[in-house]
This record gives C-alpha cells, sequence and structure tokens, in this order.
C-alpha cells in the first residue's frame, strides 16, 4: 500500500539558497551531492528545493514555488505580474503560461534578468499588494494586464474568476481608469464589459466567448433546476429561446478525490442520475469539454443538432455586456 503523503504548502515549501558566503563550501558540496543524487532540485541559480515534495504541487503550484525563488534570488526587488500575479492571485492560466516567471519594471529600465520576462509599464503604488512574501501588482490591475497582453477568452477568464471572487466591477473599471491609455484599451475595455461572475470555471468564461462568436442568444447563466427530490441544482448555461441545457465537462470532478470522495465509479453513476432528472426540465441537454469550448466548428456541431443556431440579427458583444452587468455571483468564492 502506498502512503498517502500530506499536502504540499507551496507558499511554505523551503527553499534553500545558496548566494555570496551564506553557505559553507561543506554545505555547498552537501547540496551537490544531493542534486546529483535526485533528492534535490535546482529551481534557478541559487535556489534548489526538495524534490519530492516539489513533484507532489499541481504546475500551478510549482509556478507559486517559482515566484519564491525568484524573488528570494534577485539582487532588487521585483514586481510580479501578468500571468505570475494571476497564479498568486488565483486566477485561471493556461498552463502554457506557466512556463516563465513574469515581472513589470521601469520603461526606462533594460537591464537583464536571467529566467524572467519583464515587462515595461509604469505602475502606481495603488496596483501593488503584497501576497505572502512577494509583491504582486493588484488584482484589478492584473486582470487589466491579462486582458491586454492576451487573446481576448483568456482575458476573460481572469476578469470572471476575479468577479466571482467578490471583486466588485467597479474595482475593475477603476484599475482601467488608473493605467491609462495604451495599444489594446479597446480590447482590456471589452474584457471588463464582458465578465461574468456567473461563469465558475475557465471552460464557463471560454463557453461564453465561443458562443457570442457564434451570434447565439445571451445564455442565463447557472439556471437552477429542481429535482424530483427537492434538491436544487444548476445549469452552466441555458439558451431561454431554445430551451437547451449546457453542461461543461472537467475530468476534474470524477478524478480528484477533494470532488468525488466515494470514487470516480460512484461520481459518474451521480452525475448520470442528475443529468437524467435534468433533461425532464428542458427540451435539450448537451455536454461540451474543454475542447469545444474553445473550438467555434466543434461547438457549432454539438449545438446544431439541438436547434441552436445564430440569431437574426445575430447577438451582439453588447448583449452580451448588458447581461453580464445584471449578474451575481451564485455563491461565494471558494
Amino acid at each position: 500500500m502506498q502512503p498517502v503523503l500530506a499536502p504540499v504548502d507551496p507558499w511554505r515549501l523551503e527553499i534553500l539558497l545558496v548566494s555570496g558566503g551564506s553557505r559553507s563550501s561543506t554545505e555547498r558540496a552537501s547540496i551537490s551531492r544531493d542534486v546529483e543524487r535526485g533528492l534535490l532540485l535546482r529551481l534557478r541559480p541559487g535556489a534548489y528545493v526538495e524534490r519530492t515534495g516539489y513533484g507532489c504541487l499541481s504546475p500551478e503550484q510549482q509556478h507559486v514555488v517559482h515566484l519564491r525563488a525568484a524573488a528570494a534570488t534577485s539582487d532588487a526587488p521585483l514586481l510580479v505580474s501578468h500571468w505570475s500575479a494571476a497564479i498568486a492571485h488565483g486566477l485561471p492560466v493556461l498552463r502554457s503560461r506557466l512556463g516563465a516567471v513574469h515581472v513589470t519594471v521601469p520603461e526606462d529600465d533594460d537591464r537583464h534578468r536571467t529566467g524572467l520576462v519583464t515587462h515595461h509599464f509604469l505602475v502606481e503604488d495603488a496596483e501593488v499588494v503584497r501576497i505572502g512574501d512577494l509583491v504582486v501588482t493588484s488584482i484589478g490591475r492584473t486582470v487589466l494586464d491579462l486582458a491586454g497582453g492576451s487573446p481576448f477568452e483568456e482575458g476573460v477568464m481572469a476578469a470572471d474568476a476575479a468577479l466571482l471572487a467578490g471583486v466588485p466591477r467597479e474595482v475593475l473599471e477603476a484599475s482601467v481608469e488608473l493605467a491609462g491609455a495604451r495599444r489594446a484599451s479597446r480590447r482590456i475595455g471589452e474584457v471588463v464589459a464582458f465578465a461574468d461572475p456567473g461563469a465558475e470555471s475557465a471552460a464557463e468564461s471560454r463557453l461564453r466567448v465561443s458562443l457570442m462568436r457564434l451570434g447565439v442568444e445571451v445564455p442565463e447563466l447557472q439556471r437552477p433546476v429542481v429535482l424530483r427530490s427537492g434538491r436544487r441544482v444548476h445549469l452552466d448555461a441555458w439558451l431561454r429561446t431554445a430551451d437547451v441545457g449546457i453542461e461543461v465537462d472537467g475530468e476534474q470532478k470524477y478524478l480528484d478525490a477533494a470532488m468525488a470522495p466515494a470514487g470516480a465509479g460512484r461520481a459518474v453513476i451521480e452525475e448520470k442520475r442528475r443529468e437524467d432528472e435534468v433533461r425532464l426540465g428542458v427540451r435539450a441537454l448537451v455536454r461540451v469539454g474543454w475542447v469545444q469550448t474553445g473550438n467555434l466548428a466543434a461547438l457549432r456541431a454539438v449545438l446544431a443538432p439541438v436547434g441552436v443556431r445564430a440569431t437574426r440579427p445575430r447577438t451582439t458583444l453588447a448583449a452580451y455586456c448588458e447581461r453580464a452587468r445584471r449578474s451575481r455571483p451564485r455563491r461565494p468564492f471558494r
């Protein structure tokens, strides 16, 4: 029987630092031997971590450890920003973005920083917060930076999650004003206007963007449905005119022990029973995964057989923004 490993906190995982005269020659030799034996992992010059503990972390948690290592080994204070700041704030980030630590430096700073991606922007004191031992752009400024530096749907993922976490829309709007004009100012404004706290996952955010691009009617998010047992459940999205429910599926709710404590098999059975009852309350119910939420052709192929097509005239971005402004979170962010 495999031992159960205790959870590892990425904010507390010890980072061994080797810089200047902070370590004796004996300690340095011991660290080198442990690296060769596979006990320690080199994160960056002068920073090491215990390999087993680090390996127990998710990619997002590992990124937190890299942020801490970068800050600890830097000869000047770092302002963590963009995708790295999003991770520190707990906002969703595509894992393809986690390969580098992102920091913002003054516009006239051209110094090279090993292993870091630098962004040159002016940042006001009001746009900076401290998280643990890191100095990070505020959540409003972070959403703005992602909206300006990412495709529209990535910005929406971050903005939706910020609203879901309880950040008032006015905070995001104030961040736009404080940051001033940028080349991507129009996209940033559209992301903030489009953001909706009813999207409870990154996949649901992507779904809404794709529905808008298909010209489909604005969905009602987290539509309540009362089952025969009296239990209330919520559809991820409901298209009123078509009377079609959309559920966004992910593997996590079946494979994550915290979300499926009775096992994946039991979770599948319970989900199937729930679905059978939900189908009684709508004309049709479809399921989409991560791939379909971001692929217009694939999503259209799922929706067309149940009669969901672009409206005439096509539903616009403005209509989605109007609905989003009236939306409120269904439950506190966890």
